[in-house]
């Protein structure tokens, strides 16, 4: 049913359109109605829209109005409009004005938009 292709050796531009279309693949949607006890991780991007109690691992991860974790979320961009209480440690962080976060984040870049809601710390990472 599935077939694994070997990968050849590619040189050139098809290199950058490679590394986008792969990482375009393993894109996870998971909306409102999910929910999940225990950790998640991907090595991709994921848009998260439901309920979670553990820790969430990815590239990026872009927390939907309706989503809620409850954990340590760690990343290398974080976008959150949804409610978060636990830890983050990414690179990039952003808040979206209806973000509701109760957390300790360590990261390099915070943006926080007008209305967004927070409480915890914030150290910044070298």
């Amino acid at each position: 049913m599935f077939t694994k292709t070997s990968e050849q050796p590619s040189s050139g531009h098809s290199d950058l359109r490679d590394a986008f279309a792969n990482s375009e693949r393993r894109r996870s949607v998971l909306h409102d109605g999910i929910t999940i006890k225990g950790d998640w991780e991907s090595d991709g991007i994921v848009e998260f829209g439901g309920t979670i109690s553990g820790d969430l691992t990815a590239d990026t991860l872009v927390l939907t109005g309706q989503g809620l974790v409850t954990g340590n979320v760690r990343a290398r961009n974080v976008t959150i409009s949804g409610t978060l209480d636990g830890t983050i440690a990414a690179v990039n962080v952003t808040l979206k004005p209806q973000a509701r976060v109760s957390a300790q984040i360590e990261t390099k870049n915070l943006t926080i938009e007008a209305g967004a809601q927070i409480e915890g710390s914030i150290k910044s990472a070298p």
